[in-house]
């Protein structure tokens, strides 16, 4: 009797590991993202951008959201047609604010002849990443039906 709730507490024990881990993983990504964007040499594309926050995923699958193009919204203040959107279960998407690239996928058309639309009040890029994660415990992916990890990263260009 008591074996059933010993394995289930060990598994949603690994689940949370697994939870903490991918949180991680994209906040690292976001952050290295973000400051790849802040360099001067990223003005003109989101490429090195891209490959930065692949990179730095650490294993976990991330894609270019479908919504990061030119004149996409700020992740911390969405609003118009073009913002951060979910990604499907054990994905991860990758948004860039002000993002550069013309069409969609946004990693194929990451370069631009236009520079990043940053206001000149405020001169910040964003980079966000959600992650969706699935439980491996059939009981906790239930009740949970995925979890949406989600990090942003702002930094200042200098």
């Amino acid at each position: 009797m008591v074996a059933p709730i010993f394995l289930v507490v060990i598994f949603a024990a690994i689940d949370i590991s697994r939870l903490l881990y991918a949180y991680t993983a994209i906040s690292s990504a976001a952050r290295d993202g973000a400051r790849t964007a802040s360099f001067q040499t990223a003005i003109y594309s989101d490429c090195q951008i891209i490959q930065e926050v692949e990179l730095v995923g650490q294993g976990f699958p991330v894609r270019m959201d479908p919504n990061s193009l030119v004149g996409d919204s700020d992740p911390n203040n969405p609003s118009g047609a073009l913002q951060p959107s979910t990604p499907p279960p054990n994905v991860g998407y990758a948004y860039i604010w002000p993002a550069v690239a013309t069409a969609n996928p946004p990693d194929a058309n990451c370069n631009s002849a236009q520079p990043r639309a940053v206001s000149q009040s405020v001169k910040h890029v964003a980079v966000e990443v959600q992650y969706h994660f699935v439980a491996v415990t059939p009981f906790i992916a239930q009740l949970t039906n995925g979890i949406t990890v989600k990090t942003v990263s702002v930094i200042t260009v200098e």
